[in-house]
Order: C-alpha cells, then sequence, then structure tokens
C-alpha cells in the first residue's frame, strides 16, 4: 500500500498540497476502521477536538468529520495526519473525499439551553433517524446514553427528587450549580462506563444533561457537566458529583422551571445579583510584551493577588466574560450591516465545552471567528490558564482562531476593556507549564 502513497508536499503552514493525490489510496474501510475504534479519548492525543459547525452522520451517530478524516487517514499511511496538515469545512477536499466515499455530512445539532425536550426529540437531536421505543430500547427508558458508542461521551437524562417505585435513583441538582447523580444499580467500579466517567475530561469530550422535575414533564436541557468527584466506597450504585458548566440559575428560576433543588455544596456560596445593566466592553490595542517578573518580595499588598488563581476558582466572573463578548459581536456585526451573520453568533461554551472556545463568531467579510474569552478582575497583564486542548484548537484553526482578553471587571464596572489575540496563543503569549501527569517508576 506504501508504493501507491504519492510523496508529501506540504506549504509554509504545514498544509499538503494536493491533498487528493497523497491519499488517493483512502477508502471507505479505512473511514469504517476509524469509526470504529474512535473515542474523543484518541483523538485528542492527535491534537483533534469536537467539530465546529458540521458532524459525520453514520449509522445514526455523529462524529467529528475532521478528526475522523485524519484518523482514516493513519489506517492507509501508518501514522494519523495531524490536524494542521488539512482543512475541514464545507467545500474542502477533508469533506469532499469524505462525502465521495459515501459518508454524510450534517449541520451540527442545536441545543438551547433551559428549552424543554422530549426523550423523543434527544434521540433524534444525537442520534438522527435512530429507531425510538416509548419505555424501552437505547433511549426509551435508560437514564444515560453513550452517544456515539464508545466513544466517551454522553448524554445524562435525569428525573429530580425523591426515589420512587419507577424510577430508585435519588438525583439532585444544588443551588451552586452541581448534580448529584446515582449511576444503575448494577454499576461498579469495575464498570467500563463507570470508569470512563471517573475519567471524564469536558475539554475532551461532553456530558450533555436533560432533567425534569417529575415523569409527566419534558426534559430541560441544563448544558454541559464536567467531573467533580464520586463517592471512594459506594458503588451498585456509583455515586457521583458532577459540575454544571457556565451555571446561572437562580433558586427562584429554578422554582419557575419546576425543577427542586438541594441546599449549595459549597457553604459561602450566594446567587449572583441581577445585573440591569451590563458594562459597556471597549476594545484597545494589546499591552506591550514584557519580560517575565523576577520573582522577589513584594513591595505593596496588591502584588501579592494571585489575579490568575482567583479568576480560575470565580465560576461567574467567566460567563460574564463571554456574554459581554457575546454581545459585543453581535452588536458589531449588525453595526456593519452584516444582521444575517449577527444572527448566527453561538455561545459555544454553553453545550460543548471540548470545542476549545467559547464564542462562534464571524469577520464582516462572512469567515468563521472562534473566540476563546479569557476574564480577569486584574489588569491588563494578569496571567491566564489556558489548556492544552484550547491551545491546540488555536493551532488548527490559525486564521479563525482569537482570544479575547477582558480585564478589570468588576461588579461595579461601567465599562470593561478588552484586547485581541489572533492566531495560535504560543505566538503571543509565553506559555508557562504549571502542572504535570507524574508516572512513578
Amino acid at each position: 500500500m506504501a508504493s501507491a502513497i504519492t510523496a508529501v508536499s506540504t506549504g509554509p503552514s504545514g498544509r499538503i498540497h494536493q491533498l487528493r493525490q497523497y491519499l488517493a489510496g483512502l477508502s471507505q474501510q479505512h473511514v469504517l476502521a476509524a469509526l470504529a475504534g474512535f473515542s474523543y479519548r484518541t483523538a485528542a492525543q492527535y491534537g483533534y477536538s469536537d467539530s465546529t459547525d458540521y458532524d459525520l452522520l453514520h449509522d445514526t451517530q455523529r462524529y467529528p468529520p475532521k478528526a475522523i478524516f485524519g484518523l482514516a487517514a493513519g489506517q492507509l499511511l501508518g501514522q494519523p495526519l495531524p490536524p494542521k496538515a488539512f482543512a475541514g469545512g464545507l467545500g474542502s477536499p477533508c469533506f469532499a473525499i469524505l462525502q465521495s466515499l459515501g459518508f454524510q455530512i450534517v449541520p451540527k445539532l442545536a441545543l438551547q439551553r433551559y428549552q424543554r425536550y422530549s426523550r423523543q426529540d434527544i434521540s433524534q437531536l444525537f442520534e438522527p433517524g435512530c429507531r425510538f421505543s416509548r419505555g424501552s430500547g437505547r433511549w426509551g427508558i435508560p437514564g444515560i446514553v453513550e452517544t456515539p458508542k464508545n466513544s466517551g461521551q454522553f448524554v445524562f437524562l435525569v428525573t429530580l427528587g425523591p426515589p420512587t417505585e419507577g424510577n430508585p435513583y435519588q438525583d439532585a441538582i444544588t443551588a451552586d450549580g452541581y448534580l448529584i447523580w446515582e449511576s444503575q444499580s448494577r454499576h461498579d467500579f469495575a464498570s467500563p462506563a463507570i470508569q470512563r466517567l471517573q475519567q471524564h475530561d469536558a475539554a475532551q469530550s461532553n456530558i450533555h444533561l436533560f432533567v425534569r422535575g417529575n415523569s409527566h414533564d419534558q426534559y430541560a436541557y441544563m448544558g454541559v457537566l464536567a467531573y467533580h468527584y464520586h463517592h471512594p466506597s459506594k458503588q451498585k450504585p456509583v455515586h457521583f458529583e458532577w459540575q454544571i458548566l457556565h451555571w446561572d440559575r437562580t433558586p427562584e428560576q429554578l422554582g419557575e422551571m419546576g425543577l427542586p433543588y438541594r441546599a449549595a455544596l459549597n457553604p459561602l456560596y450566594q446567587a449572583a445579583p441581577a445585573t440591569p445593566q451590563p458594562p459597556l466592553l471597549q476594545r484597545v490595542d494589546p499591552p506591550a510584551a514584557n519580560p517575565a517578573p523576577k520573582r522577589g518580595k513584594a513591595k505593596h499588598a496588591a502584588a501579592n493577588i494571585d489575579w490568575a488563581a482567583r479568576d480560575q476558582r470565580n465560576r461567574d466572573l467567566g460567563l460574564r466574560g463571554e456574554r459581554l463578548v457575546l454581545q459585543y459581536e453581535i452588536a458589531q456585526l449588525q453595526q456593519q450591516g452584516r444582521a444575517d451573520l449577527a444572527a448566527q453568533v453561538k455561545h459555544v461554551a454553553l453545550q460543548n465545552a471540548a470545542a476549545g472556545y467559547d464564542i462562534a463568531s464571524f469577520y464582516p467579510d462572512g469567515r468563521a471567528k472562534f473566540i476563546e474569552v479569557k476574564t480577569t478582575q486584574g489588569p491588563a497583564d494578569t496571567p491566564f490558564y489556558i489548556s492544552a486542548n484550547e491551545v491546540n484548537v488555536s493551532s488548527e484553526y490559525p486564521d479563525a482562531y482569537v482570544l479575547y482578553r477582558v480585564y478589570g471587571l468588576s461588579e461595579d464596572a461601567d465599562s470593561v476593556q478588552f484586547f485581541e489575540l489572533p492566531g495560535p496563543v504560543g505566538q503571543h503569549c509565553q506559555l508557562e507549564a504549571v502542572s504535570f501527569r507524574a508516572r512513578v517508576g
């Protein structure tokens, strides 16, 4: 097979020239093998993240097309292609090759937070065309569905409240945005599904949460979850705690939705007060590059504040910054006469924590803009935390990726400033390793 592979030629960005000729030997069987062995964790090892606008639909299940293509190329070449080696999206050779091999590319599912869905609605959103049988089958009765199968990406369908004859599980959400959840009673720590849940990384795959207050209601979509804790001794069922990302519900709003809740897990939790008028967001130039400060004794009290650590702990701060940027992008496109694009701006992080960016927007000429928002209460030069996935996605989409650094966002601010860092994050920032994965031996 290797003799049939054309010698590779790449441009300055690493993109392969004449991709069709280079992968002329790619077959439907290569793609099927990539689909059969697909997991988001494996794809992330090669730099791939979840798709942005389109999915590959196969046997009613959705997969990220660019990741599948790169992994399928690995079946042919012996090593998956890196994401920078080719482009995805409509009109790209990647999509055209997949479609020529008989695979269907469809728009990504569109979920609205707090909107109500029936079980059948949910099944068709995640697995279009799948067979649905009320009270039985893959979607008709389970409280957890892995989709695609064996991918590490899940849908939780949760009925809140005390156990009943038809629902023996005691699941609950808390006022500060955590899901207290029990697995099926047959599951223990050796169950493959439980092991995948224990290893869940929200930066690599999504767990979508749908909840209802009783068995007669439809399910409200609450967003995506991140693993927080599991009880080390309780099994059959296993007891988990999950953080509901981008939490913004008050106890009053939960009551209006007909959703029972428990007291906050954090005894210091206070519901964020309503902000009647959001501050004005103003764009400024990035600060001049300065060498990293030398370690030494602080000259004044303010220097002792670790703004980056404080920002990381503040769950509300990031959401406030993202909302400001979302409204800013919509307003800017409307002012440019692109109301058509303004209507398509999406707060991606609310339903896809693994995307590697928070806002999907556009430049006035229609080009895509993927915005990662980093917000601080501190000054413009405050360091910030950024995940390996976010760094990888910035390199995968260098022409679309922009980091918006929002700073000085205090509770009583009338105006807030931000600056833009376009392209790969490593071009603008010194990336300092602050944690490591260690293995004894």
